[in-house]
């Protein structure tokens, strides 16, 4: 499933959650950047590939 704006996703490493306030795509290999806001309150960029197999 496709991640979208709105998600909840959880943090490779750590035990925490947060969801993705905005997702950036590069037009040269359609790699996309999500932006997501931890709970903790910290925003981060993250590729997209860190949460798992890029699917449409």
């Amino acid at each position: 499933m496709r991640i979208c704006v709105g998600d909840t996703v959880k943090h490779p490493d750590r035990q925490v959650s947060g969801q993705i306030v905005g997702i950036m795509t590069n037009p040269a290999c359609l790699l996309r950047t999500l932006v997501i806001e931890w709970d903790s309150g910290e925003t981060e960029e993250w590729s997209e590939i860190e949460f798992g197999p890029l699917q449409d």
